[in-house]
């Protein structure tokens, strides 16, 4: 996997990633509820989640997939599609907001890490992300292991940083940034890139 690959990877994750989901509201929600330094432990746990999911996703992958030239075809057509649909769904859907804040709850870190790590692993926005890129991405004539090392931590590095950016926003701009509008207009931005990137895929 070279460095254009590399960086090409980064920018749709990065897209995904900021992109508000169930990892960004509920580190949002934890911050506005305990204050950005005690949600450590949630943005940790949702890395963990993270680099769990993509693994199990590489494995899958490097076994059913990369022996299989049509497989590979397949897999790549239905990345793009995915990143469409994506796409679609975040300019289309409806959102809720639910960042209510409770006053002195005690909250222990395990129960954050374990919150946070359950929701990543569960969460099919990651996994099905990871299926959708990783064949877009690695280089089947090189070491599968490493190319992949380096992509999970490429998107844990980018999911710590972002959340970490949401648990200082959620408390700093709470009514500008988390008013119904700008969340949606954000999310609709998001879904237009997702779109692009998709279109590019396929042509």
């Amino acid at each position: 996997m070279n460095f254009a690959l590399w960086m090409f990877f980064a920018t749709i994750s990065a897209v995904n990633i900021v992109t508000p989901g169930p990892a960004n509201l509920n580190t949002a929600r934890r911050a506005i509820q305990l204050g950005g330094k005690r949600v450590v432990p949630t943005i940790f746990g949702n890395a963990l989640g993270l680099a769990v999911g993509g693994a199990v996703c590489a494995f899958g992958i490097a076994s059913f997939v990369m022996s299989s030239t049509v497989l590979w075809t397949v897999f790549n057509w239905l990345g793009a599609a995915y990143l469409a649909w994506l796409g679609l769904r975040l300019i289309f859907k409806t959102d809720v907001l639910l960042l209510e804040a409770a006053n002195d709850e005690v909250v222990k870190p395990y129960t954050l890490f374990r919150e946070a790590f359950l929701l990543a692993v569960a969460n099919p926005k990651a996994l099905l992300f990871y299926m959708a890129l990783f064949p877009q991405v690695l280089e089947p004539a090189r070491g599968m292991a490493l190319q992949t090392s380096i992509l999970i931590v490429t998107y844990c590095g980018l999911s710590i940083l972002s959340l970490s950016t949401y648990s200082a926003l959620a408390h700093i701009l709470r009514n500008w940034f988390m008013t119904p509008v700008r969340f949606t207009r954000f999310r609709q931005l998001s879904g237009l890139l997702l779109i692009g990137f998709a279109i590019k895929l396929l042509l």
